[in-house]
């Protein structure tokens, strides 16, 4: 008769809890963060009460009707169980899938011993839970705007990988670290990375020597492969206060010449880049000249080299270099990547890196460690986030003849600072895997030539305006276009009458 009173507002929808847990179980989650919800105080600024795991039973989500069930909080102790989560109070539970934070509230209806007869039966032993029901549906809390590229995806097929643009990524610890209060610096004009494994550099450099050593490497390649990139740094010699950022003109890959003959000079012959040549009218600045200096990069499976040359004469079908230094073999951390776009990373860690980036804060018993739960943990992954984190990236391209057209020029190696903003622990089969979440803050100003070389970075962050990146998400989303309407061109063509 008077159910008018309870009716609900004009363009609310009511929530079907049995929708709800369906949805959840879709997600299948092993653990959850827990938050006690407070009336005007914003998700961002609530203290986790500790992180709880869902009941499961064959692996799958454990649910009566429209109940779910999770255990105690860690971070409350049994005596403050009760009072934090006493029945008809609303908790939030943010947890993670497939990489993506998700978040949904729940009323607590009490907690409750479980029968003998449902622990057995359950995944793991839990004498007593949560009884909870679900009062809102399950939002994703993805707020980045920039489209990720798998590179590994566990053996999930729904997480498609790009295989056509790949990195090879190492990571350097540097002497800045980011401020956790106040603005950001807007230059550094003194950030020097440091070296994660040390090399033997102090021996006497000899143009000879330099020659042999890399006649060696190329000599283990197959005749096709004996390419270096080269690439030419023009910099702003204006007396200008303010110095532009400096141009990098990227020759390609160029072969060597003469490898397998003893040649009477201590020099080598590149064949000429196809970019080279008379423009009438206007200077190429892809011309080199005798005297300039040029980085020459190469690689020998995941070894990657660089090495300083000085362009000795410019010919009409070849150039003449010298090498300046013995070849440098990068020093970084090999990262396993698991995604990447134009303003993060996403990485999977390891003992070598935690150690890396805690450094006497990391834990000694680092490489026993399986769990990687506790305050203890919580507390060193937080610290992760000071640290300023150089990563070189050096690109692998993979395009087949047919989308030739759509491969990217980019440098052989290009590097940003990065900053770890979130660790998440994720189970792949039996294991747990930890993965640590990279915001990209700097780009650098300058190629430094030499080893030691300081260049400015500028501030970046939200700004998307890495070079590079950009160059890759645009050639790739014009790739996937072109996949996609063929495709539909074949199908069409297949359902086509005869």
């Amino acid at each position: 008769m008077f159910d008018f009173f309870s009716r609900k507002k004009k363009g609310e929808k009511g929530i079907d809890p049995a929708v709800v847990i369906a949805t959840l179980s879709a997600h299948s989650p092993p653990s959850t963060l827990v938050y006690m919800a407070q009336a005007g105080v914003d998700d961002d600024d609530l203290e986790p009460l500790g992180k709880a795991f869902f009941l499961r039973r064959d692996k799958k989500l454990y649910t009566e009707g429209s109940n779910l069930y999770i255990t105690a909080p860690d971070n409350l102790k049994n005596g403050e169980s009760g009072q934090a989560l006493g029945a008809n109070k609303t908790i939030k539970l943010k947890f993670s899938s497939r990489r993506v934070p998700h978040r949904m509230e729940c009323k607590v209806l009490g907690r409750f011993r479980l029968l003998p007869e449902i622990v057995e039966t359950l995944d793991f032993n839990a004498k007593s839970a949560y009884k909870l029901l679900p009062i809102s549906r399950i939002a994703k809390l993805e707020k980045r705007r920039d489209y990720r590229y798998a590179t590994q995806n566990y053996g999930d097929s729904k997480i498609p990988l790009t295989t056509h643009i790949g990195f090879d990524v190492f990571a350097k610890l540097t002497n800045h670290e980011f401020a956790m209060e106040g603005a950001p610096a807007v230059l550094l004009k003194d950030l020097q990375p440091k070296p994660h494994k040390e090399l033997d550099n102090h021996r006497p450099f000899t143009t000879r020597d330099g020659i042999n050593e890399l006649r060696d490497v190329m000599l283990r390649k197959n005749v096709h492969e004996r390419l270096l990139s080269v690439t030419k740094v023009v910099r702003d010699q204006s007396s200008g206060m303010v110095k532009k950022p400096d141009e990098e003109l990227l020759l390609g890959e160029i072969n060597i010449l003469g490898l397998e003959m003893e040649s009477l000079r201590d020099v080598l012959y590149l064949k000429k880049s196809s970019k080279a040549g008379i423009k009438k009218g206007q200077d190429n600045p892809y011309n080199l000249h005798p005297g300039e200096k040029i980085l020459t990069r190469f690689s020998e499976g995941q070894t990657h080299y660089e090495m300083l040359c000085e362009v000795m004469e410019a010919r009409t079908q070849n150039e003449v270099v010298r090498p300046l230094e013995f070849m440098r073999e990068e020093t970084g951390l090999p990262i396993g990547l698991v995604d990447y776009s134009i303003g993060g990373l996403l990485i999977e860690s390891s003992p070598e890196f935690l150690r890396m980036a805690l450094g006497d804060q990391c834990p000694p018993n680092v490489d026993e460690e399986i769990e990687f739960e506790g305050d203890y943990w919580q507390k060193a992954f937080e610290a992760m986030r000071v640290p300023m984190i150089q990563f070189s990236f050096y690109p692998r391209l993979h395009f087949p003849d047919a989308v030739k057209k759509y491969e990217p020029e980019l440098p052989s190696k290009f590097s940003i600072i990065g900053q770890v903003i979130r660790t998440h622990v994720a189970r792949v089969a039996e294991k747990k895997v930890i993965q640590h979440g990279i915001q990209f803050a700097y780009d650098p100003q300058g190629v430094p030539l030499e080893e030691d070389e300081l260049v400015n970075w500028r501030y970046t962050r939200f700004m998307k305006d890495n070079l590079y990146l950009r160059e890759t998400h645009t050639h790739l989303s014009q790739l996937t276009g072109h996949l996609e309407n063929r495709a539909k061109d074949l199908q069409s063509s297949r359902a086509a009458p005869a």
